[in-house]
């Protein structure tokens, strides 16, 4: 039997009938499908380097798009965490590159999905818990949180207490 991890989601997948050798692949399936990639599985798991490379190269618009759908966010919402305003990346083709900052951000909030998904233990769980208020944000959301990397780090310390059975 495999040894009850209390990392992630090694658990939820092992109760779930997933051997817990597979969780990284099930985790960069939903890392994918969150930017998109309606098949994530067929794609190779993105490494930190792979993430710096891709960050360099730029992800397409339409992956900011999915990131909103996924998020239940609008995409004025997503634009705001972007810092840039919906109009300018309305006039950008779907396949068209973010610049670095935008798809660096990009990728970070997709990351910080998936950490929380595997927290929370749903994406429809997540989405719920990023839109309520908070008391450990002084009653502000998530989202609010969600524009800058600090933001970010400080959120992921509250999932963190969340996962070890902290009221937070």
């Amino acid at each position: 039997m495999a040894k009850d991890s209390k990392k992630g989601g090694a658990r939820a997948l092992y109760e779930h009938g997933l051997p817990v050798a597979e969780e990284a692949a099930h985790r960069y399936e939903t890392f994918n499908v969150i930017l998109g990639d309606k098949h994530g599985s067929d794609r190779s798991a993105p490494g930190d380097f792979d993430l710096i490379k891709l960050t360099r190269e730029g992800i397409k618009k339409s992956s900011h798009k999915a990131l909103a759908s996924y998020l239940g966010l609008s995409m004025e919402v997503v634009s705001g965490l972007l810092h840039t305003s919906y109009r300018n990346l309305q006039r950008k083709d779907d396949d068209s590159l973010l610049d670095t900052l935008k798809t660096e951000r990009v990728l970070e909030l997709a990351s910080f999905a998936q950490r929380g998904i595997d927290v929370i233990g749903s994406k429809d769980g997540f989405t719920e818990w990023i839109q309520s208020p908070l008391p450990a944000l002084g009653n502000k959301t998530p989202v609010d949180f969600l524009d800058t990397s600090f933001g970010i780090n400080f959120l992921l310390k509250i999932l963190g207490r969340l996962e070890q059975g902290v009221f937070s």
